[in-house]
C-alpha cells in the first residue's frame, strides 16, 4: 500500500525536486558540522590527540538534544497544511474521487511531510561517527537515539496531518500542531521538574514524584537525554513515550478518517450520513 502509494510518489517528487530542498539539506549539514567541530575543539581544548570521554558525551547529549529540537519544530512546518491546504486549492475533493482510500491518503501525507526532515537527521549521522573517535559514546546509543528521533518525527508529522484533516483552515492546523509540539517539549518538561522541585520540598507526597516523572517520560528531549544516560530514570522511559503518543496519533488519524469520507461510519446507529462535501 505504502510502496505503490501514488500520492507519496507525487509528493516526493514535488518536495525533492525543488532547489529548497537541497538548499535546506546543505545548510541545516554545515550548521551541525561546524557546531560539532567547534564544541570537540573546545573540549578538548585544541588537543585533537588527547581523549576525554567525559567531555565528548556532553557534546553528543548537545548535539542530539539540538537536532530533537530542530526536528520537532520544523516538521509541523511541512505537515500542518497538508490536508487543510489541499481543501483551500479546491483540490481535496479531487484527491477523494480517486482509488485510494482516506487511509492510504493520510500515509501518503505523513511519510511525504516527514521524509526531509527524516533525510536531515540521516544526514548527520557521519557526525555521530566523530564522537565516537572521542570515546563519547557506543553505536548502540547513537543508533537508540537516531530511532527515537526517526519515530518522534513520524509521529508529530502524523499529529500535524491528524490537524490539518480535522481543522478548516490551515491557520488553526498550523496553531494546533505547535501547541502539541510545545506542550510535549516545553509544558511537560517544565511541568515535570517543577513537580519534582516540589517533591524535594515535600518529600512525604509521592504524588509529586511520581506524576513528575510520567510527565517527563512524555518529553522527547528527556526521554532522548535519558537513552543516552544522561539523566536518571527507568530503562525503559520511551515506551511511555511510544505507548502515550501512538494511541493519540490512532485516535485522532480515526477521527481524520471519519472527517474525509462520514460514509465509514454510516452502519452505526445515530450517525449522520452526511458527504464529504459538507467538509469540502
Amino acid at each position: 500500500m505504502v510502496i505503490h502509494n501514488p500520492l507519496l510518489n507525487k509528493e516526493f517528487r514535488q518536495r525533492m525536486r525543488t532547489n529548497r530542498a537541497p538548499v535546506v539539506i546543505t545548510a541545516y549539514l554545515v550548521s551541525m558540522a561546524a557546531l560539532t567541530f567547534l564544541m570537540l575543539y573546545e573540549n578538548v581544548q585544541g588537543q585533537f590527540a588527547l581523549l576525554l570521554p567525559a567531555r565528548s558525551e556532553q557534546v553528543f547529549l548537545v548535539v542530539s538534544l539540538l537536532q530533537m529540537t530542530v526536528v520537532a519544530f520544523l516538521t509541523p512546518a511541512f505537515a500542518a497544511g497538508s490536508i487543510s491546504g489541499e481543501r483551500e486549492r479546491r483540490t481535496l475533493a479531487v484527491l477523494l474521487t480517486t482509488p485510494l482510500s482516506p487511509g492510504e491518503i493520510l500515509i501518503g501525507k505523513i511519510l511525504s511531510s516527514s521524509a526531509l526532515l527524516a533525510l536531515l537527521v540521516i544526514v548527520t549521522l557521519p557526525l555521530y561517527s566523530l564522537v565516537f573517535l572521542f570515546g563519547g559514546a557506543v553505536p548502540q546509543e547513537a543508533l537508540a537515539v537516531f530511532g527515537f528521533q526517526l519515530y518522534t518525527i513520524l509521529v508529530i508529522a502524523a499529529l500535524s496531518v491528524a490537524w490539518s484533516t480535522l481543522a478548516l483552515r490551515s491557520g488553526w492546523s498550523t496553531v494546533l500542531s505547535y501547541s502539541t509540539v510545545t506542550f510535549m517539549t516545553l509544558v511537560t518538561g517544565l511541568l515535570g521538574y517543577a513537580l519534582q522541585f516540589a517533591a524535594i520540598r515535600f518529600p512525604a507526597d509521592g504524588f509529586l514524584t511520581e506524576w513528575g516523572n510520567e510527565l517527563l517520560q512524555l518529553n522527547p528531549l528527556w526521554v532522548d537525554a535519558r537513552l543516552e544516560n544522561a539523566v536518571t530514570g527507568t530503562f525503559h522511559s520511551w515506551l511511555i513515550f511510544v505507548g502515550f503518543y501512538s494511541i493519540l496519533a490512532v485516535a485522532l488519524l480515526g477521527l481524520s478518517v471519519w472527517r474525509l469520507r462520514p460514509q465509514v461510519l454510516s452502519f452505526m446507529p445515530g450517525v449522520s450520513r452526511s458527504d464529504e462535501r459538507n467538509y469540502q
